[in-house]
């Protein structure tokens, strides 16, 4: 019987004894999803082949490479964040991604890789994709 006491007014404690208070996401929490969001309105605009949210969004000599490959007539990416590095002055984001372009006559092209997306901390702007480019279309080769 003591045994249940003890039990039951530790498990009344307990309940008690919980905090209410909402935690606040800490600050890389908050700029992690500020970095794939970025990467995630840029994937759009690269779907939809929006070339002013790409020029506003990507770095300058990026958004050109980007832009002078805008050879396909639609395409569908998928990104899959797996890590992100938060630094002084960037935030990387290391993603696994597939993708599929339609190319002339209905041809459909397809790739998959892994990448590092650099972003600049203050700006959210992509500046460097180090690995597998998921914004190029693959090279068409005829078997």
């Amino acid at each position: 019987m003591k045994k249940t006491c003890i039990l039951l007014v530790f498990i009344i404690l307990t309940a008690f004894s919980c905090s209410k208070d909402n935690v606040k996401p800490s600050e890389d929490f908050l700029l992690s999803n500020k970095a794939i969001d970025s990467i995630k309105t840029i994937k759009s605009a690269y779907e939809r082949k929006n070339k002013v949210t790409l020029q506003k969004r990507i770095a300058p000599p990026l958004a050109e490479d980007i832009l002078k490959d805008f050879s396909f007539m639609k395409s569908e990416l998928v990104l899959t964040p797996r890590m992100v590095k938060i630094k002084e002055t960037s935030i990387s984001v290391t993603l696994n991604w597939q993708g599929s372009w339609w190319v002339e006559k209905g041809r459909k092209l397809e790739n998959r890789g892994v990448a590092d997306l650099v972003l600049d901390r203050e700006t959210m702007k992509l500046t460097e994709i180090n690995g597998d480019n998921p914004f190029s279309v693959p090279i068409l080769r005829s078997h």
